[in-house]
């Protein structure tokens, strides 16, 4: 025993325990700090920038554009107003091609976005359907008003418009608490193989979708349906290549199923227990033969604010990919020589916190078409979030339902105030995406990725005017915002 404790002491000795200090360097202040680098925080970043202000991006992944490159869903919706649901499209066998796409939602940085992407031969959209150029017959499968771009081409077009604005950007960088003084948020904290950071901010922008920065600082946040706490699926899209689209266009052409029910209950009921769901969602990516797989690899009760739940999801989803190539080479039109070409390098979160803002945005005030005088974004989408239901479909996760499916967005358009981007009782902390004061089904259309675009420039702009007048952003004169947001190409106009 002597001789073990004399061992375990020599050990010890030689063992350094590394604690961090909480603020273990201190950078240089910015004017604005943008808290992501998804839509919503290429927005705001470069709205900010090209005003002249120092701006910085904290993202955690390595590239820029969010869930449309890291979730690997690059798939830009919301662009048109009027938006139908895909339901009743079926029912009415309206197909896409037909559809009027005449009146637009959202400009701005977005279109300048899409223009530039698409310069370079590599999007397709809106309003029209990667692949169908060739395959006509495709567009069944899509949401009638996408801009759908090559992933890597969407990554270094968004980047470099940045930098060319003048964003600094900071990647693999976690947003870990924010210091607050008052009503006023100092600054952030965040951490990333430089250690443990503190960069200090005349404005600070939450573009984390989770609110992360809105929660640190102790402002009121809530989780999910303000009524009911649920959240809508979440999930990790899948890439499927080598495909016949020719094949399957004539499967489509042929008036079957876009979403393979039939197929999938036949393939169910020939393989009990495989781990297979009952319908599935598949968009064309530009590549011929190449398909996204959403609708399948999304699953009910993760929680996207949440480590353990997130990593959990990520194993189930990846596990879910693997069973869909079977699926797809056994079953599918055009699959038999199909392969896994991606999985998304993380999560495609729909739902988490919202802020408690100075003017939440209602379900009535879309049903009703509330008008707002500080309008700054638009929203063209039509209601889509789905909630869960106690029914069991094929792998045995939790069906969903959206319980607005059949209700109309009053005058095609979703309004969004200002004050729906600013959280109660903060001065100089704004918010824009998908975390921003919309309750219940009023957050389906506002957090759609174009949406995220022009909620975020609008932050941005009203940054230069926070500081150039001196005062927190409930004092920002908005008519000035919406003139500058016009200006720059933005629509703000319902």
């Amino acid at each position: 025993m002597k001789r073990h404790g004399m061992l375990m002491a020599a050990f010890a000795a030689c063992v350094v325990w590394a604690v961090p200090a909480a603020e273990k360097k201190i950078l240089p202040e910015y004017d604005v700090v943008v808290c992501g680098g998804g839509p919503a925080g290429i927005g705001a970043s470069i709205a900010a920038a090209r005003q002249g202000l120092k701006t910085l991006v904290i993202e955690l992944n390595g590239c820029v554009g969010g869930t449309s490159t890291s979730g690997a869903l690059p798939f830009w919706l919301g662009a048109y107003r009027d938006s139908i649901p895909y339901k009743r499209m079926l029912a009415e066998n309206i197909p896409y091609s037909k559809l009027k796409r005449e009146k637009r939602a959202v400009g701005g940085i977005f279109d300048e976005l899409m223009d530039k992407i698409r310069a370079e031969g590599d999007g397709v959209g809106p309003g029209v359907m990667g692949q169908t150029a060739k395959y006509p017959g495709l567009d069944r499968l899509g949401c009638h008003d996408e801009f759908t771009f090559d992933i890597e081409t969407g990554k270094r077009v968004m980047e470099q418009e940045m930098l060319a604005a003048g964003v600094h950007i900071r990647y693999y960088a976690r947003v870990i608490g924010a210091r607050r003084v008052g009503d006023r948020v100092e600054g952030v904290t965040f951490v990333d193989k430089s250690g443990i950071q503190f960069v200090p901010a005349k404005v600070v922008i939450d573009c984390t979708g989770d609110a992360d920065v809105v929660a640190a600082a102790g402002f009121a946040t809530y989780k999910g349906d303000r009524k009911t706490g649920q959240m809508t699926g979440a999930g990790i899209v899948a890439h499927m290549e080598n495909i016949d689209s020719a094949e399957l266009e004539k499967y489509l052409n042929e008036g079957n199923d876009p979403r393979f029910r039939p197929i999938i209950a036949k393939a169910l009921k020939e393989n009990p227990g495989a781990d297979w769901p009952e319908r599935l969602i598949i968009f064309p990516m530009v590549q011929e033969g190449v398909f996204m797989v959403n609708g399948g690899q999304s699953f009910y009760g993760y929680d996207g604010t949440d480590g353990e739940s997130m990593t959990q999801l990520t194993i189930r989803a990846r596990k879910r990919a693997e069973a869909l190539v079977d699926l797809f080479r056994r079953y599918l039109p055009g699959g038999k020589n199909c392969r896994l070409r991606l999985t998304a390098p993380y999560p495609g979160v729909r739902e988490t916190r919202r802020i408690e803002a100075e003017r939440q945005l209602t379900e009535d005030d879309l049903l009703e078409g509330t008008e707002f005088p500080d309008v700054i974004a638009l929203a063209g989408r039509h209601f889509d979030l789905a909630r869960p239901t106690d029914k069991k479909v094929g792998g045995g996760e939790q069906a969903g339902v959206q319980t607005f499916g059949e209700k109309k967005v009053k005058r095609g358009v979703t309004a969004i105030p200002y004050r729906a981007l600013l959280p109660k009782g903060a001065d100089n902390l704004i918010v824009a995406g998908r975390c921003i004061g919309a309750d219940g089904q009023a957050m389906g259309p506002c957090r759609i990725m174009s949406t995220c675009f022009a909620t975020g420039q609008a932050a941005g702009t009203a940054a230069k005017l926070k500081i150039a007048a001196g005062c927190g952003f409930r004092d920002v004169d908005t008519d000035a915002l919406r003139s500058a947001l016009r200006k720059a190409g933005a629509i703000v106009d319902p």
